[in-house]
């Protein structure tokens, strides 16, 4: 089965990556991404996602479909038709990632759902890693993807969904997320996965922080060797906050339904209200 990112054209320039973040969503992921932004770099963000439209869905459901559900291949698998011409790029899976993040120079939670392929495709990067107490954590998931996801399967958007492909790829996302994280609205085992990324990256390449213990711009500017800025910390991780990014992409899956499903119902309405005025008579 072709991915999309085998689509993709090879880029021209790809920016140098400064740091990976391997912090699930929900960890402050989205506070990170406007700071970073306010501090002049480059960070890809599940709101970049948002803006890029079903494509960039598309390419985060195969990788993620790869790597944790083993349905495809995985991001750092790229097929070489002549093996002793590719590049050191093309050996460790790079280039796939490059296609994705070329204009980016900083990559926020997508790492989290790919961390085998991204740490081989960036052996020497400095990863970042955001803990959270798994109980708060699956329930700050819960009432945001959950809520999300059960929107998105109740009527009337059950149905309208399939007017939109964003909306579409998302339900279908976020029904994989939440059953393989949140077992069902559970305890998650996001601290497996925590683990994991403590396992894979070596330790004087990770800077662990706990959201709990407090997180922004001391614990993120020393790292990355930058000034600590005289502003606060741009977002606070609240649910409200993550509606009102996702809230305009429902509000549209809604209207192309609705219009959707009126220009198909109208000729079957129109042609029922005809035989109940003319067809008993003429038929």
């Amino acid at each position: 089965m072709t991915r999309y990112v085998d689509t993709l054209p090879t880029p021209t320039h790809v920016e140098p990556k400064k740091l990976i973040v391997l912090s699930a969503p929900r960890t402050g992921t989205h506070g990170l991404y406007l700071a970073l932004k306010k501090l002049g770099f480059k960070p890809y963000h599940m709101a970049e996602v948002l803006k890029a439209g079903p494509t960039a869905i598309q390419l985060l459901y195969d990788g993620l479909d790869a790597e944790i559900f083993h349905q495809g291949k995985p991001c750092n698998h790229v097929y070489i038709e002549e093996p002793s011409k590719a590049d050191e790029n093309s050996k460790d899976g790079r280039a796939e990632f490059d296609k994705w993040f070329a204009n980016y120079d900083i990559i926020i939670e997508m790492p989290f759902f790919m961390i085998q392929s991204t740490v081989k495709a960036y052996p020497d990067a400095k990863f970042l890693l955001v803990e959270r107490n798994p109980e708060k954590w699956a329930k700050s998931f819960v009432n945001t993807v959950g809520r999300m996801h059960t929107a998105l399967t109740s009527f009337p958007m059950s149905l309208f969904k399939y007017f939109d492909s964003f909306s579409a790829g998302m339900s279908n996302m976020s029904r994989k997320l939440l059953g393989f994280y949140s077992y069902g609205y559970g305890l998650s085992p996001e601290g497996q996965r925590i683990a994991e990324v403590k396992r894979t990256v070596p330790p004087e390449q990770l800077k662990v922080c706990k959201l709990e213990d407090g997180f922004g711009w001391e614990q993120v500017c020393p790292y990355l060797g930058v000034p600590v800025p005289n502003f606060d910390w741009p977002s606070r991780n609240t649910p409200e906050e993550f509606f009102e990014i996702t809230g305009p992409k429902l509000k549209m899956a809604f209207v192309k339904g609705l219009i959707g499903t009126t220009s198909i119902l109208a000729p079957f309405v129109a042609a029922g209200i005809w035989y109940v005025k003319w067809g008993r008579m003429l038929l």
